[in-house]
């Protein structure tokens, strides 16, 4: 975790930032800014948290407004995103009629469904446009939209984009990447647990509960994989304050078979803490965890959270910490004779062989010497806290 996230400051600015959006969700009149939080800061880090659309609905009703130089900048700020917003709705409309007139299967996923539920779209900011499609017809799909002005961009093994303009689409090729073999199994093709919309013969949709537990599945796998954000909690409570008659239980019992019942729990509890009103500005760890890192997490905290995770069941993370600092100086014979055939006809330059590593690392491949001296960084920095944010959440096997 960023140590400068822990600041006292940081926390107090994370706390009138929440109170912000709380405020715009609920209608509600925001508080005036703490003398000791400046603009700058609550700008920065709204942005990094992808809240900073609504941060700037809210500071329209503040009695104390910020100066005329950062008040334009949120004006602005506010006047773009509702401009890039009205072209990716135009785009993903455009988008799912030609998957229908095409005869392909999809599914409206994520921002693009539940941006709907805010007071106003733009206010839910979102990178790309996620629809799920069918696995087989991906490549079909790619050629027919860059064949329509889309430039093709990337390919994984979850998802094939492309982009036109301020659309990038992701289409999907199932729900959960099958990495994550729990989640992936019990989602499937996403489709199984889907119904045609009205009107259509190709459009689906999840019922309002299932899309609820793909959220928290989706909140999870961020969770533990690099962290996620104030939006995130923000999305939770907008869905349950909008939709007021989810059925909890069918929820409850299927985030159970998903291995997250504890943690919808503790999301849900921490989302109402936030956004429902009254917020005191404190946070455990859970919730330090989550305004450390902004929407998607950070690379360091992803290459710590996998390390944690590698060997905290086989062994305790300190003497992993060790083994994986020393293997890095001083790798085992088996290894170092991938690199040096000939050491297997010299044993005894065993010791030897450590040494002309690193000098033909320095001046081969510099690079990696600068990658494994931060990956090593990194993994020295794991503590107790990183253990416990990841271990008290109650996630389960993904």
């Amino acid at each position: 975790m960023n140590p400068h996230t822990n600041s006292s400051l940081y926390k107090r600015a994370c706390a009138y930032i929440i109170d912000l959006t709380a405020s715009v969700i609920n209608d509600t009149a925001p508080a005036e800014k703490p003398d000791d939080v400046d603009w700058d800061t609550v700008i920065k880090i709204a942005e990094n948290h992808s809240v900073l659309n609504i941060v700037s609905y809210a500071v329209e009703k503040l009695v104390d407004k910020p100066d005329e130089k950062r008040l334009r900048f949120l004006r602005e700020f506010r006047m773009q995103k509702i401009v890039v917003e009205a072209e990716q709705e135009i785009e993903a409309m455009d988008a799912m009629d030609k998957l229908e007139q095409m005869h392909i299967k999809h599914m409206p996923l994520k921002g693009i469904v539940i941006k709907q539920l805010y007071p106003s779209p733009d206010m839910r900011t979102m990178g790309d446009i996620d629809i799920l499609i069918e696995h087989e017809k991906c490549d079909e799909v790619i050629k027919a939209f860059c064949s329509d002005g889309f430039i093709f961009c990337d390919e994984g093994d979850l998802h094939s984009n492309v982009r036109r303009g301020n659309a990038y689409i992701e289409f999907h090729k199932a729900m959960i990447d099958e990495d994550h073999a729990r989640l992936s199994s019990y989602f499937g093709s996403g489709f199984e647990r889907a119904v045609k919309e009205d009107g259509c013969d190709y459009r689906y949709a999840l019922s309002r509960e299932d899309m609820y537990i793909f959220l928290i599945a989706h909140i999870a796998k961020h969770y533990r994989y690099g962290g996620t954000g104030i939006r995130t909690l923000l999305d939770l409570y907008v869905y349950r304050k909008v939709y007021t008659d989810l059925d909890m239980e069918y929820i409850a019992a299927e985030t159970e078979k998903t291995g997250l019942g504890v943690f919808r729990q503790k999301m849900e509890a921490l989302a109402d803490e936030w956004y429902s009103g009254g917020f005191d500005g404190s946070f455990n760890n859970i919730a330090e965890y989550i305004i450390s890192g902004g929407v998607y997490g950070t690379k360091d905290t992803r290459f710590q959270n996998s390390f944690i995770f590698e060997n905290i069941t086989e062994n305790s993370v300190r003497d992993s910490k060790s083994k994986y600092i020393s293997d890095i100086l001083f790798p085992s014979f088996d290894v170092l004779a991938i690199r040096y055939p000939g050491l297997k006809k010299h044993r005894w330059l065993f010791p030897w062989y450590w040494f002309k590593r690193i000098i033909d690392t320095l001046r081969i491949e510099p690079k990696n010497i600068k990658g494994r001296i931060i990956d090593s960084a990194n993994v020295i920095r794991i503590d107790k806290n990183d253990i416990d944010v990841q271990r008290d959440a109650g996630i389960e096997e993904l």
